[in-house]
């Protein structure tokens, strides 16, 4: 025989405890999906993925079973334990399925307003090197690369700020052949806008190119390479000369020297900087002084100098150099004695393309 008095109270007692169970499914599917944001952004596989997911999980009912339930849960739950733990744990996995997979799924996307920047990076570098990793990392898409002979290194930085929008999870390295990566590029005109994307533990690169008038949406994937590639550390190095130029006129000198001979000697003194060069039909030299231009400010030179400098380098290198010209309206030049020189290339939002150059000793010259 049923008491009045329990008739009565059981239906209170009732939705407050499906209240509690409602309230500890809701924080363990809550639970679920932070664990699933966590395992995305540490990167883990599926496997330690899940097992990620089982062990919070574990930890956060056998929690809530000793702070709430008072070491009885029939007393706190009103479905039984087996049908709790059954519903809420797939409840809270698909949760973890889901967030974790939309999270992990794609790592990288970046977004250039115009592809021409890309296209004439590529441009300017191909010919130096090959193959090469694109390191990317919450900073931005950055290259660094030496030639076969060792002779020259590539480095350049898209910093973040160049892209919109610009996201990566996690530092990933893409390995890519640039000849494939231009004939790629040559599909998109300059005005396109170029969105670069990559999944994780990706096989391909994902390009898209959007026209700027048009409808026009064309998409490519490239293969990518598994590229073993030693990053060099390159040290901040306080140069003796510094001159900024134009680049043209810069692209202009090592093109006409080198019908003349295969080596340039750069000096910086105080009276200016001298590119001269021998061979066999004859000599050459070009000197240049610091000048300034209000007018048409591209044009303007200046030299700084602490102590003068002479060096020799191969004209070869530096006229593949000068296919960076089109990039940035000036360039900068920096010697030191027994240091590469740097020649650098100014890009929007702080980014640069760099090229250093080992000089030539002794007999090289």
């Amino acid at each position: 025989m049923i008491d009045e008095r329990e008739l009565v109270v059981r239906p209170i007692v009732q939705d407050s405890v499906q209240h509690n169970a409602r309230t500890v499914s809701n924080i363990r599917a809550l639970t679920a999906s932070l664990f699933g944001v966590a395992a995305g952004t540490l990167g883990l596989e599926s496997f330690p993925g899940f097992i990620f997911y089982f062990l919070g999980t574990a930890v956060v009912s056998l929690l809530i079973f000793t702070l709430k339930a008072d070491s009885k849960p029939e007393a706190y739950f009103y479905h039984p334990v087996g049908d709790l733990w059954a519903g809420d744990m797939f409840g809270g996995l698909m949760s973890f399925v889901l967030t974790w997979t939309l999270l992990y799924g794609l790592l990288l996307e970046a977004r250039l307003e115009q592809a021409q920047l890309l296209k004439k990076v590529v441009d300017a570098i191909k010919d130096l090197v090959q193959d090469c990793n694109f390191d990317c990392n919450d900073s931005g898409i950055a290259l660094q690369a030496m030639d076969n002979s060792h002779v020259a290194l590539v480095s350049m930085m898209l910093k973040s700020e160049s892209f919109s929008p610009f996201r990566c999870d996690r530092n990933i390295a893409l390995g890519i052949n640039l000849t494939s990566l231009q004939k790629v590029l040559r599909c998109a005109q300059n005005e396109d806008i170029l969105t670069v994307k990559a999944e994780d533990a990706p096989d391909v690169v994902n390009m898209v190119f959007e026209s700027a008038d048009s409808d026009r949406i064309s998409e490519y994937d490239i293969k990518l390479m598994d590229i073993d590639q030693e990053h060099l550390g390159i040290p901040d190095t306080e140069y003796a000369a510094t001159i900024s130029m134009p680049s043209s006129e810069f692209q202009r000198i090592c093109r006409d020297l080198t019908a003349l001979s295969e080596s340039v000697a750069i000096e910086c003194t105080k009276e200016g900087v001298k590119f001269a060069c021998n061979g066999d039909i004859g000599s050459g030299a070009v000197t240049l002084r610091s000048h300034t231009d209000v007018e048409k400010p591209e044009k303007n030179i200046e030299i700084n100098l602490s102590e003068p400098v002479a060096l020799t380098f191969s004209l070869k290198y530096l006229v593949n150099f000068c296919k960076a010209s089109g990039l940035s309206d000036s360039v900068k030049l920096c010697l030191s004695n027994e240091v590469p020189l740097l020649v650098e290339y100014a890009l929007s939002n702080n980014s640069y393309l760099r090229f250093y150059l080992a000089p030539k000793i002794g007999d090289e010259e």
